[in-house]
């Protein structure tokens, strides 16, 4: 059975995604271009616990007086998804969007690394712009949502980096 951390890098390479790998420990760094934005992506395939994670880092922050807001809106994200979860460092206000397989949950497969990494894209470009109306526009988090909410997402597109 391949490292997961391999199975990432041939899922970037067939993709023609450009990547940097971390030589001492199974991190990958990349970054992608959705419909809505540009944000970063970090990879961690842990070989000693087989914990499989793919996170998407929003390129924006919270400010200390939008932070609870941008929690209510995070929250009612997560209630509504039914693979991966939005975080919020209430210290620092970084916005991430997480999906991941623990430990044993299965074999790791190039269909898994495929499912993991999109699930993620496609969560994060949906509600991309529902979180930036939340941090700039001094929208509620209810009335921000209302758009995403009440159309079946497409699928996006992506510029791979």
């Amino acid at each position: 059975m391949k490292p997961a951390i391999e199975l990432f890098a041939e899922f970037f390479n067939q993709h023609g995604w450009s990547y940097n790998q971390a030589s001492d420990n199974p991190v990958i760094h990349t970054g992608i271009t959705g419909h809505n934005g540009r944000w970063r992506c970090v990879v961690d395939a842990c070989p000693q616990d087989g914990h499989m994670l793919f996170l998407s880092l929003l390129p924006c922050t919270a400010v200390p007086n939008r932070r609870a807001a941008c929690a209510e809106l995070l929250t009612r994200i997560n209630s509504a998804i039914k693979h991966g979860c939005f975080l919020m460092d209430f210290e620092d206000g970084e916005i991430g969007f997480r999906t991941s397989l623990p430990p044993a949950a299965l074999e790791a497969s190039p269909e898994l690394v495929e499912y993991l990494v999109f699930s993620n894209l496609c969560t994060v470009d949906r509600f991309f712009a529902a979180i930036m109306k939340v941090l700039y526009a001094d929208v509620s988090p209810k009335a921000a949502l209302q758009p995403e909410m009440a159309e079946t997402p497409s699928t996006p597109r992506f510029e791979l980096n």
